[in-house]
């Protein structure tokens, strides 16, 4: 049974939804689980440690009544010593605070104040950092296959992430902001068909809807406002059962289940929301009419085809009693009786992570949410390369008119990427190359390359992502070149991710990226450079370097139309001193090819004109024996030269 499951078609199904545009992520506390605050405070946007407060407060309150009779925190401290602590749900601890507190406290609004903002920190929860499942969500909504995510929690990591994911180094928020946070009918109304910011910049809006209310809210309202807001907050199942004001979440909710995919990701345990978004689930469904046969599957292998088929991330091995109550809704809406094995058809469950992760599982049968959302977002991006390097694309009609060959190169580079030893590697060969965990500046190793090339900034903000939807002819470009020089190599064809990262300097030299050229150049002292033409029109005067004996000559593969072109450059150590003079060639990667028309071709073409430009022979330029003519004296054959 869970044995033998295989994940991989669940996977695929997926990832074509995504591809679709069909996919609407709802977002529960699991995500948020590794999220660190920036100020310590450890547990904070963890579940069991927030129920943990309200306990803890619950103990210390004291008894207000006179000799001989009980308060109201009496009885509520016998009922918690009655129950085990792990069996206290934290929708009980709060209703079990409510309940506690003496007096009427005008109808509630401070005792709840006092447990959101004193001992649960809600307000807190703006100041998380987000974690990586937050960016490669982000990352998916930048690529345009998100548009929108619903979620449960408080925090403001999603589109914080997805702001930083632009260089923004401001916090989130204002009309100019890409993150659109939606929390009330009113900013639905406002926003919820937006779809580009507003301005000269016109930037992809992520629509962020937060159906239980946001911490940030409570960090920017004055006290009394703040008190009000508070009442937003949701925490006991009685709040969630009141729809009132949150009438357009619920409608939100049901016109997503029947027109997307919600992917549940984060929903691991069977708190009050949990239970609540299964019954709304169950109760959208059970209502939906369906018309005679012609629109039934009968079939418990094809209902999951269905665009609208929702998905679930378990982290353990087996479901919880609401994630299995989702899953078993939908069958029933197609007139479908569900066994309980085709319960897990639509469904990533813990003993799936060594699909996820086949090198680095530790044995444990746990899927976290960091794992599976990296996984989607490498997944996603090599089919959207594939997509970004069709026949009539923009990189195959940048390359067409010099590089007949052009969609063949660059499909040939794509498979030395995506294929290990002729079999395809579903997140890449290089997964590493899109793992946040590979670089301490959260951005991914891709992202960093292709800033370098773009820009002589030397500082890279943090969670910067450049996607293929803007830089459809860029990165294709840089990956190509990273194949033609160091890829392209019959002697090291089976490179490891550490041997191919050694040989990319993302240091901050204004010159571009760095590559290693030593299987071109060998031991020549030749730096090559991938540069946008940005870089190449501020070549600087002067250049910091601190390896100058291993560089004679610099070559700037420039990624756009660009004459050739020499320069001096002074190389100064790191007091500003003079150390030495080198000489930097500019040149057009689309004067490379040299018109190519098979693949073979062009790749020997490319390194032959490389080694040109290094030897400084210009093609164009008549050689010394055709700038000179011989002088002649008297008969006698000896003569000299004469500079024309």
């Amino acid at each position: 049974m869970v044995a033998s499951r295989d994940p991989k078609p669940i996977f695929e199904r997926l990832i074509g939804r995504l591809l679709d545009g069909m996919v609407v992520p709802f977002i529960g506390a699991g995500v948020s689980i590794d999220a660190k605050h920036r100020g310590g405070i450890s547990g904070l946007t963890k579940t069991n440690c927030m129920c943990k407060r309200v306990l803890l407060a619950l103990f210390d309150k004291k008894c207000h009544a006179r000799e001989g009779d009980h308060c109201a925190s009496c009885v509520v401290r016998k009922e918690i010593e009655s129950y085990p602590i792990k069996e206290i749900s934290f929708d009980k601890a709060c209703e079990l605070w409510e309940w506690s507190c003496p007096g009427d406290r005008g109808g509630g609004t401070s005792r709840r104040c006092e447990l959101i903002r004193e001992i649960l920190k809600v307000p807190e929860f703006a100041n998380v950092e987000p974690a990586d499942a937050h960016y490669y969500l982000a990352f998916l909504a930048r690529e345009g296959l998100i548009d929108e995510v619903i979620t449960t929690n408080y925090d403001t990591c999603i589109e914080e992430a997805y702001c930083n994911t632009f260089g923004f180094s401001n916090a989130p928020g204002g009309d100019d902001s890409p993150a659109v946070v939606i929390r009330d009918l009113a900013e639905y109304r406002a926003n919820g068909g937006k779809r580009f910011t507003e301005g000269k910049d016109k930037r992809r809006c992520l629509k962020v809807y937060k159906i239980n209310g946001c911490a940030s809210m409570l960090r920017t309202k004055c006290m009394n406002e703040c008190r009000d807001y508070c009442k937003n907050i949701l925490l006991t199942e009685r709040d969630l059962q009141d729809w009132g004001k949150r009438g357009w979440a619920r409608d939100l909710f049901r016109d997503r289940l029947r027109s997307r995919a919600l992917l549940f990701s984060g929903f691991g345990s069977d708190e009050p929301q949990v239970r609540h978004t299964a019954l709304q689930v169950c109760e959208e469904f059970a209502s939906e009419e369906r018309d005679t046969a012609t629109n039934r599957s009968r079939n418990s292998d094809t209902i999951w085809e269905k665009p609208n088929a929702p998905f679930i991330v378990a982290y353990v091995n087996t479901l919880s009693f609401s994630q299995a109550q989702i899953m078993r809704a939908y069958a029933p809406y197609e007139d479908v009786s569900l066994s309980p094995e085709k319960t897990n058809s639509n469904v990533f469950l813990g003993s799936d992570v060594h699909f996820f992760d086949a090198g680095g599982s530790s044995g444990e049968q746990q899927l976290p949410a960091n794992l599976f959302w990296k996984r989607l977002f490498q997944a996603a991006f090599w089919r959207l390369l594939r997509r970004a390097c069709g026949r009539e694309s923009a990189i195959v009609s940048f390359f067409l008119l010099v590089l007949p060959c052009a969609f063949a190169l660059l499909n040939e580079a794509l498979d030395w990427f995506i294929y290990r030893n002729g079999e395809e590697c579903i997140f890449g060969r290089f997964p590493e190359m899109l793992d946040l965990a590979e670089d301490k500046g959260r951005m991914i190793p891709l992202a960093r390359w292709v800033e370098r090339v773009r820009t002589i900034r030397p500082e890279i903000v943090r969670g910067l992502y450049h996607p293929l939807v803007d830089r459809p002819v860029l990165i294709p470009t840089v990956l190509l070149l990273v194949y033609l020089i160091i890829g392209n190599n019959d002697q090291k064809s089976d490179i490891s991710w550490e041997e191919l990262r050694a040989k990319i300097n993302v240091d901050d030299s204004p010159l571009g990226l760095s590559i290693d050229g030593c299987q071109t150049f060998g031991d020549a002292g030749v730096r090559l450079y991938i540069a946008h033409r940005n870089v190449a029109e501020q070549l600087p005067k002067q250049v910091e370097w601190h390896g100058y004996k291993e560089m004679t000559v610099a070559i700037q593969i420039v990624i756009n139309p660009w004459r050739a072109r020499t320069s001096r450059v002074n190389l100064v150590d790191g007091k500003g001193n003079k150390v030495k003079v080198v000489t930097v060639r500019q040149i057009s990667i689309l004067e490379l090819f040299g018109y190519a028309t098979s693949v073979p071709e062009a790749i020997k073409r490319f390194h032959e004109r490389l080694r040109t430009t290094f030897l400084l022979i210009d093609p164009g330029r008549a050689r010394l024996h055709h700038r000179s003519k011989l002088l002649r004296s008297g008969g006698d054959d000896d003569g000299r030269y004469e500079f024309k």
